[in-house]
């Protein structure tokens, strides 16, 4: 018996596209399916974008197929605009907002993609006295500091100045959050610092 794979739809609402990163995710076929966009999204977008919205959307044509609901329902908020049109097309939302907790009893039927909730899972998680391999890119505020990235998050290691375009290995000491992302704390491990203070004891092991 052959069984036919439903197509996927997303409701794409005005955040998401003002966002810009749904297109990487269709482009790197992370999402697959049809995009539908609601007419008061596409109002909101091309207010807030201006001539940027058509290039946006002209990116989304040529990566799947689009779809523009021209039917709005006056009178109401976006959020719920888009969960109606969600809601009959049998789409999931994509978006960036918080707000569509507010209305999710009233559409138990439509799943939510947050694309900030989204990229807080995928953040790697740095916990006290785990240990870490970064690579120093340039020295930091403080002379002994030195500064690496993973995945984007900024990893401040203490003595790690001397060690500008090499891999260290450290630990982590704490971590910060700020909602324009982490700030990681760590110390080198022991034998890193007896490298520091004695490089010609490893030449000698050598």
């Amino acid at each position: 018996m052959l069984f036919l794979r439903r197509e996927q739809r997303y409701v794409l609402d005005s955040s998401s596209m003002i966002d810009g990163r749904v297109v990487n995710l269709f482009e790197k076929r992370f999402l697959e399916g049809k995009i539908i966009i609601p007419h008061i999204t596409k109002l909101i977008v091309h207010r807030q974008m201006g001539a940027e919205a058509d290039r946006v959307m002209n990116n989304l044509k040529k990566i799947t197929v689009l779809e523009f609901v021209a039917r709005s329902v006056d009178g109401f908020p976006e959020e719920v605009c888009v969960l109606k049109v969600a809601s009959g097309k049998k789409a999931k939302v994509i978006t960036t907002s918080d707000e569509y907790k507010r209305y999710l009893n009233s559409f138990p039927d439509v799943h939510i993609i947050n694309l900030k909730e989204l990229h807080s899972l995928l953040i790697p998680i740095f916990i006290p006295n785990k240990i870490i391999s970064v690579r120093i890119v340039k020295r930091g505020m403080n002379q002994n500091e030195g500064i690496g990235y993973i995945e984007g998050v900024k990893i401040v290691v203490s003595d790690g100045g001397r060690f500008v375009n090499q891999t260290v290995m450290a630990r982590v000491v704490s971590m910060l959050q700020f909602e324009t992302g982490n700030l990681v704390f760590a110390e080198l491990i022991e034998d890193m610092k007896e490298k520091l203070s004695n490089p010609e004891k490893e030449d000698g092991n050598n």
